[in-house]
């Protein structure tokens, strides 16, 4: 895992807006949802940890919790956001403190079904919650973890708005979302979302009161070629002095 950055991604080209997704533009925020809902109860939330491992980023993902990345350490109180079939989940169950609460929930039924299946632990406390209206009270988590969520929303303030409510001062917030490129465009397609250029996603991150800290990278070829998505760790009120 490497930490260095690059410049701002471009927007998309051309023949990028060809191949995204149209599937958030053509229709109303409450039946795209129920369209995305759909989706991923289907084959493509079934195939979706096949497509992670494929991809690398399931195999790699667990570097981001080691010590000096995102470390979970001292985290007592942490949510999966949109949590899927549990990826992150069980990652953050094996590298948290023992005693550390893990709370996640997914818009989807089926896939809590699959991380109940696929996670043979009483630790996660799951359940079915929006990520632009969540249950649960302000300031009660120091930490968050919100991977390939963001994507889904027309406007990112939608969910980046809840999560800053419910993280408590200078809590911390993993963001893993799809970038505008040729390959963050493929993607698009295939899971029915779109992409953010990272002036765009900072800019909304900074506008709800969560700053840049870090930004990831899966590996040094990843960066130099723009590949794997945007990975970011950002604060709840921070001082500005890292990314912005």
């Amino acid at each position: 895992m490497t930490t260095e950055t690059i410049p701002p991604t471009r927007p998309k080209g051309t023949l990028e807006r060809i191949i995204a997704s149209k599937a958030a533009e053509r229709q109303n925020f409450d039946d795209y949802r129920e369209e995305i809902q759909r989706h991923y109860d289907g084959v493509a939330g079934a195939l979706l940890f096949a497509a992670s491992f494929v991809s690398g980023h399931q195999p790699m993902a667990r570097r981001l919790f080691r010590s000096g990345a995102f470390d979970l350490q001292g985290a007592k109180d942490i949510l999966d956001a949109g949590c899927g079939a549990g990826q992150f989940t069980e990652m953050a169950l094996d590298c948290a403190d023992p005693d550390a609460k893990m709370t996640c929930f997914d818009f989807s039924l089926e896939m809590l079904r699959r991380l109940r299946r696929r996670i043979d632990s009483p630790r996660p406390m799951p359940g079915a919650a929006d990520i632009t209206r969540m249950p649960y009270r302000d300031a009660s988590f120091d930490c968050v973890i919100c991977g390939w969520v963001l994507e889904h929303l027309p406007d990112p303030r939608l969910g980046l708005r809840e999560i800053a409510r419910v993280l408590r001062p200078h809590g911390r917030l993993l963001i893993l979302t799809t970038e505008s490129s040729f390959f963050g465009a493929i993607t698009s397609r295939l899971f029915k979302c779109r992409t953010y250029c990272r002036d765009e996603l900072r800019e909304a991150c900074r506008d709800v009161g969560l700053y840049w800290q870090r930004e990831y990278w899966w590996t040094r070829i990843h960066r130099a070629l723009g590949l794997g998505g945007i990975l970011v760790a950002a604060e709840k009120n921070g001082n500005g002095n890292g990314l912005g």
